[in-house]
């Protein structure tokens, strides 16, 4: 693919956009000699220009506070000054003054302006090819649409700007968002018409990051989907002041189906020419392996419907060539610290120190772990995200459902000495004898290379039958080859916001748990560069067939909402021959003779299955649904708030203990909405009367 020559583009883009994009309320000289933008050559580089600005969700911390933050499936990682604002919601943090907040705006407002001026630009532009000129249209209308679906979704009501100024202007008063979700299905709708297919490499006019027909679709799709829900669930809020008009209607649903199904090239789309289809194996999207690291490459597949590109050399990453700072850095967000583990049970008041070096140092393949956030309670319970009531078979998704398992980092391989030897062992749970399993007392557990640390989804306190919970946990781990963290234990679920800050040797979940595999990288030139060079995968055709299972559904069609839905759990499941991790025998509650039996049987989903959903047990059927596919990929506040406040309110605080006050959170209502910056209610003029959203 010509990659590097849409990377050179970036860079001259970046300056280009740099020097022409101003900031919207500086009442600043303007540069409006534009004569480079006459040319083919300068209107593509303001057309990436308009793409640059998406990398601002990966390379620094910033869309994944607003997106999975504080959700139901993220809670209160170990460390960072974003969590009282995001993961608890504390007025005393989450302000207009907030950084990120205000970084959003900024972004998507300069990218776009730079959207509108390659508009202004294409109408007159002479230079360019007619046929090219019909696809770069196609591109920023997308991209203009992308960018204001952010604005809409996390803000509502925001300035509606669709022209490039050409001279000083401050009156940007707040559209409602009927007219904003209308200007984007607008855009997209033009968009979707002129975009080409990508092709079976993901290329579009000969280069791969360019979106086509299929990103267009996509998102059409979504916007749809966000304005129906709006039409059937937020019309009507507890709060009066949370109640939304988007400017649905009940055939919103229809437009889903017809985008949707032509992306998925399906019934009614069936013949649309799309060549998008889903990776063979879930874990091929992620290039992981726990002990190699990461593949050579990125997942480039059909699959993929709109990417943000990143870069091995950081200077396509538009940053000095002797680091990675400019890259992606989600592998710290989502990732655990497991380095520094004391081999010590240490709770209640009872101290077992079981050995002294775990064997465990900072690498490239253990990573740099600012441990950000962390999945929560509801994401690894028995009942909850892959509990059985999601799966008809009325199995729990931890025997059944891939997604977990290779989505996730479960276990750690030894790179250093340890000191962590076989013990004999008696407590009120009872006794262990290493020699019972033909060990030896004193001699070391593991060496370099092996597995030294493992975490599962067990509930120890239910492996044995009388004792405390801190002596079935010093049991268990004097048991096991490997340190061990059998995650659904309540002994790991941190009291206080402080507990959970600080390290305590690794004693709770908001420091210890399995990293999101779907962000590790092993590809950077040192541990300490934060730079990563993953693509994010911004949309999926998986998430595309789960939104047209649903839609189906709403509609009342069953059959084609089953149909749509398996295409993603069948590919979820595990194949036959495929060997499922040792945990599927040792602590899910599998066998180990059918550690290679397909579960595609169990996966599947029947038309009466999906029926028997009905209000907002549909609703959370198909969140849950979502959050198997595509948690952790920056999408999950958008995602729930689609069902409106007191919804996306409700399930939050079920879901996430640590928004509510017994855990120094205070998640409310009004929180549905992120706060208008005050630099734009300072700025404009005249004064905008509902310059500010609801409780702020």
């Amino acid at each position: 693919m010509k990659m590097k020559t849409l990377r050179n583009i970036f860079v001259i883009g970046l300056v280009l956009l740099s020097l022409s994009c101003k900031d919207f309320l500086q009442e600043k000289g303007y540069q409006t000699d534009y004569t480079y933008y006459q040319t083919a050559a300068g209107l593509d580089a303001l057309i990436m220009a308009s793409y640059q600005n998406t990398r601002w969700a990966a390379t620094s911390e910033n869309l994944y506070k607003l997106e999975d933050m504080g959700s139901d499936l993220y809670m209160v990682g170990g460390d960072g000054g974003n969590r009282e604002a995001f993961c608890q919601y504390r007025t005393d943090y989450l302000t207009p003054s907030e950084g990120t907040i205000q970084g959003l705006w900024d972004n998507n407002y300069k990218c776009i302006y730079s959207c509108n001026l390659a508009l202004k630009y294409m109408a007159t532009n002479t230079d360019m090819a007619a046929a090219t000129k019909t696809i770069r249209e196609g591109e920023i209308r997308f991209l203009r649409a992308y960018y204001y679906s952010q604005l809409a979704t996390q803000f509502g009501n925001v300035p509606l700007v669709t022209e490039a100024a050409d001279s000083p202007k401050l009156d940007f008063p707040r559209a409602p968002q009927a007219d904003v979700w209308r200007l984007i299905i607008s855009d997209l709708t033009i968009a979707y018409a002129k975009l080409p297919w990508a092709d079976a490499s993901g290329k579009v006019t000969g280069d791969y990051g360019r979106v086509g027909k299929g990103a267009a679709g996509h998102l059409l799709a979504q916007a749809y989907m966000f304005r129906y829900c709006g039409f059937k669930f937020a019309t009507t809020q507890t709060n009066a002041n949370m109640v939304e008009d988007r400017g649905g209607k009940a055939t919103d649903l229809d437009s889903v189906v017809y985008y949707a199904a032509r992306v998925c090239n399906y019934g009614e789309g069936a013949g649309s020419g799309s060549v998008h289809a889903l990776a063979a194996n879930y874990s091929d999207l992620w290039g992981w392996d726990s002990k190699t690291g990461s593949k050579a490459d990125n997942y480039t597949g059909p699959e993929v419907l709109f990417s943000i590109n990143f870069s091995k050399t950081p200077f396509y990453n538009n940053v000095a060539s002797d680091n990675f700072d400019g890259g992606n850095i989600l592998h710290v967000i989502y990732t655990a610290q497991v380095e520094k583990t004391i081999l010590t049970t240490d709770y209640n008041g009872l101290t077992v120190t079981q050995g002294t070096t775990i064997g465990l140092v900072r690498d490239l393949i253990t990573g740099r772990p600012w441990k950000r956030l962390a999945p929560s309670y509801y994401y690894w319970a028995d009942n909850g995200l892959y509990g059985p009531q999601n799966y008809e078979s009325g199995k729990k998704g931890k025997l059944i459902d891939s997604r977990l398992y290779k989505s996730h980092n479960w276990v750690w391989f030894s790179n250093a000495a340890s000191v962590y030897p076989w013990a004999t062992y008696s407590n009120g749970a009872g006794s262990f004898d290493p020699a019972t399993i033909g060990k030896t007392a004193g001699a070391q557990k593991y060496t370099v290379g092996d597995t030294c640390l493992v975490m599962s989804l067990e509930n120890v306190e239910n492996r044995f039958a009388t004792g405390s919970q801190v002596e079935k946990l010093v049991l268990a781990r004097a048991q096991e080859r490997a340190w061990y963290y059998p995650l659904n234990s309540s002994i790991f679920k941190a009291a206080t916001f402080a507990d959970a800050s600080n390290y305590n040797s690794g004693k709770y979940i908001n420091h210890i748990f399995p990293s999101s595999a779907k962000w590790l990288d092993s590809r950077r030139a040192s541990i300490a560069n934060t730079g990563g060079v993953k693509n994010v995968m911004k949309f999926r055709l998986a998430e595309t067939w789960i939104l047209l299972s649903e839609a189906y559904a709403r509609k009342g069609n069953f059959t084609d909402a089953a149909a749509a839905l398996n295409k993603v759990r069948l590919r979820a499941a595990w194949k036959t021959g495929e060997s499922k991790t040792f945990h599927f025998w040792k602590y899910d509650g599998g066998s180990y003779a059918n550690r290679t039996v397909s579960t595609e049987a169990d996966m599947t989903v029947s038309p009466a299955f999906i029926q028997s959903f009905t209000g907002d047990a549909l609703t959370g059927f198909y969140l849950d649904e979502y959050g198997h596919e595509i948690a952790g990929e920056m999408n999950r506040f958008s995602t729930v708030v689609r069902y409106g406040a007191d919804y996306w309110y409700n399930r939050t605080k079920a879901d996430n203990e640590w928004v509510l006050p017994a855990k120094a959170g205070n998640i409310q209502i009004y929180h549905r909405f992120r706060p208008i910056p005050q630099s734009h209610i300072d700025n404009i003029s005249p004064k905008d009367p509902k310059g500010q959203n609801y409780g702020y």
